[in-house]
């Protein structure tokens, strides 16, 4: 990872990749390196707009971190028929060599998607509901991100200018750092910290 950089990403500026089975399409957000070296992401941030029940993909020795963020849910259906419940605005962690069918509870729905190496970094997202301010910070190697998912949430950092995200807006920040959050009545956002073992 760069030292310190920050970065916005539009999501509308992002090209789609449709999945093979034809039950969705993902952008990708932000990705990041291995630091062993090794060809290949260490961690990825992506959203994913899913039209339709279908296996999901197998990614060995990968932990996932994932949130329903428009549409009313999803199961994750493993083998012995056990759900894993995927409600909105719930982030749900799990295994990515798990065999998981997802079964939509009621139409297409768009999540926020979280993949890192296991072993290498960790990955934390937590959902926030304004009206509420919230003091961020983040360490060397850590990248955070923030998505706004609703209302014009501002993100004020120490020693920078105010930065107004627009809905459907990433702001990505590579480095150390601190934050303060701000997101209005009615306003929503999302914050992933990705952070190296």
């Amino acid at each position: 990872m760069p030292d310190i950089s920050t970065r916005r990403v539009l999501i509308s500026d992002i090209a789609e990749t449709p999945w093979r089975n034809g039950g969705g399409v993902t952008r990708e957000i932000a990705t990041g390196g291995r630091p062993d070296g090794q060809a290949g992401w260490g961690w990825r941030v992506s959203l994913a707009e899913v039209a339709a029940d279908g296996p999901f993909s197998i990614f060995p020795e990968t932990d996932r971190v994932i949130a329903v963020i428009d549409g009313k849910g999803m199961d994750l259906v493993r083998p012995d028929g056990t759900p894993l419940a995927l409600a909105p605005f719930t982030p749900v962690r799990f295994r990515g060599e798990e065999p998981l069918i997802g079964r939509l509870r009621g139409g297409p729905l768009r999540d926020l998607n979280v993949m890192v190496r296991r072993g290498l970094f960790s990955a934390e997202m937590e959902i926030h509901k304004g009206p509420q301010n919230a003091a961020l910070e983040t360490g060397s190697g850590d990248c955070l991100l923030i998505h706004n998912l609703a209302g014009g949430c501002v993100v004020n950092a120490t020693g920078g200018e105010a930065e107004c995200l627009a809905p459907a807006e990433t702001l990505v920040h590579e480095g150390a750092g601190r934050f303060d959050l701000q997101i209005p009545e009615g306003g929503r956002a999302a914050v992933i910290r990705i952070t190296p073992r």
